[in-house]
């Protein structure tokens, strides 16, 4: 039974490094990378429109004309999460339901209003709108940083040989003198295990050592893409979550055990 469990184990961690192995080959890892660089823009957008929107309404709340416009930045905030949905759906390839706009199905307008202002799916679109820009943030320096440091290694032999390029460990002072040790305590006795590293500085100057570093940069930007991809993965997860039906019918179950 055991053997099952670790063969079963073996072959997820398989599956996962062929995955990764053949991220640059899947379409679906540069509709990733779109969403995840279209995340921080998108970001930028929502939270101005948010802090601008309740800056202004909270403040023109004393004059009335504050509520409609704090109306209208939470219906617009369902637009906006809306857009959200769909992007998850195309570039995410993720399903995520929509709760749809159910401050347009009340009996009355007075109804509408107070499902939009007390609405669970406001709120939850409204504080995914907010975490958008961290998450774009997040996004943006992860890309922009795995990337470049991927294209940059692979391109090596292209540039090492320039003048004032130096490619390679270069220690502008002394060697990396690194001393990992174990002890572990046994009878009387206190065994250990230590032994010394050295850092030293090393340069790629010749084609061969170029190549070398362009095959690093090979499986640098691999490791990146698959990162990258199971970072977009939990985006969609994320979006599932604050946008769909999930966080609504887990609501709804917390209140019927509470009732119960």
């Amino acid at each position: 039974m055991s053997l099952r469990a670790g063969t079963v184990r073996i072959d997820d961690v398989g599956r996962t490094m062929r995955a990764a192995a053949l991220s640059p080959f899947r379409p679906q890892t540069y509709l990733n990378l779109l969403y995840l660089l279209l995340a921080f823009p998108l970001g930028v957008i929502y939270f101005v429109f948010l802090v601008t929107g309740f800056s202004l309404g909270f403040s023109l709340l004393i004059l009335l004309i504050g509520a409609p416009i704090l109306l209208l930045v939470l219906a617009i905030s369902h637009v906006f999460a809306a857009f959200e949905r769909a992007t998850t759906r195309h570039l995410l390839s993720v399903e995520i339901d929509s709760p749809g706009y159910p401050f347009l199905e009340g009996e009355d307008e007075l109804d509408g209003v107070r499902v939009l202002v007390f609405g669970l799916e406001t709120y939850a679109a409204v504080c995914y709108l907010f975490l958008k820009f961290v998450i774009g943030i997040v996004s943006f320096v992860l890309v922009t940083t795995m990337l470049t440091t991927s294209v940059v290694l692979l391109l090596t032999p292209l540039y090492y040989d320039q003048p004032n390029v130096q490619v390679g460990l270069v220690n502008r002072g002394e060697p990396i003198h690194l001393t990992p040790s174990l002890q572990l305590p046994w009878n009387e006795l206190l065994v250990g295990i230590e032994f010394a590293v050295t850092i030293a500085e090393w340069e790629a100057t010749t084609l061969p050592g170029a190549l070398a570093v362009s095959a690093v940069g090979v499986v640098v930007l691999i490791a990146s893409l698959a990162l990258l991809n199971a970072f977009a993965w939990l985006n969609g997860q994320f979006s599932r979550v604050f946008l769909g039906t999930a966080s609504r019918d887990a609501l709804e179950y917390v209140r019927q055990r509470t009732a119960d």
